[in-house]
């Protein structure tokens, strides 16, 4: 048999199909266990021995984003090959099928390129892309409690906190800017008139939602979801906090330009820990105090060892695609115990104290390296 090169590389295609090296979805750590897709295969491994505990024919394919979401005793993963797409609902202690239901009647799961497959879970609910848009079923029976409404329908980025659940396209251009919803949690019916009113600028530079939380506050960032088409800095790139009933802007913390000699940095995706907004960059991690009314205060910038500073672009043919392990990618900050571990492409991994305001105490200066403030 001849092995096909793609097998080992991760790429997306000049028509923007995804392949992903070993057709390997990002893990997920729930308590005790680890739940993997991988090479076909939907294995449960014991997080700290890898002992497998379980394993089950998993979906063929997947995108970049593609992931198990576990909840409540479950594991939601998508089903069959990119020929039909399917999501169903295993026990997590023993593998048990529990249900199983179609994302789509269309002949091509991929159709317009989206992945259909559960994306979230939250409420008792759990949360899928369909041809549809998003829907939500019920995490137990798998009935179904809600669907976008049609003007949501090209929703690909969903948050959901609470009362309410925030969805927009991932395409905003200065032709088609942001449309951000702010939707019922349970049944994904609108809440207002139409989208919130986010300010032009904003709409604009590419922004999507990456975090919210219970402090009211809705997170946006422009560029490191879209690094792969955005290869030129603009002066909207960075971080918005916007407020989640009106959209307005309630802070921006930007993201230096493209150097001269071609030197950029990128940020990791936002996330809310604590009481604070966290993210990093090329070179230190970012940390922005959030107050009881959701409002931002002044970033704090800690400087992380070891990181490999802003980086160069590697110039080579990309009319054949996009490959991943050519192009410079955000880094990812994973909170835990105190600590942001901050792990960059380049295969560092550094851990960085978290400042007292993360860890949902009073707001302080940052142990171990000094902090930098910044509007």
């Amino acid at each position: 048999m001849v092995e096909d090169p793609r097998d080992d590389q991760s790429f997306i295609g000049p028509t923007g199909g995804v392949f992903v090296a070993g057709g390997t979805a990002v893990p997920a750590v729930h308590g005790p266990y680890a739940v993997l897709l991988s090479g076909g295969r939907l294995q449960v491994r014991d997080a700290r021995s890898g002992t497998v505990r379980w394993e089950k024919e998993g979906p063929s394919g997947g995108g970049l984003a593609t992931r198990p979401v576990v909840a409540d005793g479950t594991v939601f993963v998508p089903t069959g090959d990119d020929a039909g797409g399917r999501m169903a609902a295993f026990a997590l202690a023993d593998g048990r099928e529990l249900w199983s239901k179609a994302l789509t009647n269309a002949d091509l799961a991929r159709v317009d390129f989206r992945d259909f497959e559960p994306v979230a879970a939250a409420n008792g609910l759990v949360y899928a892309m369909s041809d549809a848009g998003f829907v939500a079923y019920d995490a137990r029976t798998g009935d179904q409690r809600g669907q976008v409404p049609s003007e949501a329908k090209e929703c690909d980025a969903l948050l959901v906190r609470g009362r309410y659940a925030y969805c927009a396209p991932l395409d905003a251009t200065n032709e088609a800017p942001l449309a951000l919803h702010r939707l019922d949690a349970v049944t994904l019916a609108a809440t207002g008139s139409g989208p919130l009113a986010v300010p032009a600028g904003v709409a604009e530079s590419g922004a999507w939602p990456a975090a919210v939380s219970d402090r009211a506050a809705v997170v946006l960032d422009a560029g490191p979801a879209r690094w792969v088409d955005r290869r030129d800095t603009g002066a909207h790139d960075g971080v918005y906090v916007l407020d989640p009933a009106t959209g307005g802007r309630l802070g921006h913390y930007p993201i230096p330009p493209l150097a001269a000699d071609g030197r950029r940095q990128l940020v990791s995706p936002p996330l809310i820990t604590g009481s604070a907004l966290v993210y990093a960059d090329y070179s230190a991690l970012r940390v922005v105090p959030i107050d009881e009314d959701g409002r931002p205060g002044k970033e704090r910038v800690v400087p992380v060892p070891g990181a490999p500073g802003p980086r160069a672009e590697e110039e080579y043919d990309r009319s054949g695609g996009t490959h991943l392990d050519r192009e410079i990618r955000p880094p990812l900050v994973l909170p835990l115990g105190g600590v942001a571990h901050v792990v960059y492409d380049t295969g560092v991994v550094v851990s960085v104290e978290l400042p007292r305001e993360a860890l949902g105490t009073a707001p302080g200066r940052a142990a171990g390296p000094a902090a930098e403030e910044k509007e």
